[in-house]
């Protein structure tokens, strides 16, 4: 955003009698901006590598995919789950005794 003129003026003022009052600062101030000069108006800017993007990206998909596949693979199945798979153990071996026929927890 630009200044308007009379703010430009205002800050020129300023400017100049901060480098009559104190030079020792003013100097500062001026080796500071030579370091790391003014690049048409991006002052401010922060510069993101393409390395930084790529790991932000990665940590972001991270933690937005592990937990629910977490959740998913360390929870318990629903009843209906081991019930089907009682059925199968029946079917498969009909004599043998099925120890996850009652399962706590689950209807009948």
């Amino acid at each position: 955003m630009n200044l308007s003129r009379r703010e430009a003026r205002v800050l020129a003022e300023i400017e100049q009698m901060l480098r009559r009052q104190d030079r020792a600062f003013a100097g500062g101030m001026d080796a500071l901006n030579a370091v790391r000069p003014v690049r048409a108006g991006q002052r401010f800017t922060c510069t993101v590598s393409r390395r930084e993007q790529v790991y932000l990206a990665l940590a972001t998909l991270t933690l937005a995919v592990v937990p629910p596949v977490l959740v998913v693979a360390l929870s318990d199945p629903p009843c209906g789950a081991r019930a089907a798979v009682s059925a199968v153990r029946a079917v498969a071996a009909p004599g043998a005794s099925d120890p996850d026929r009652r399962i706590p927890g689950c209807p009948r």
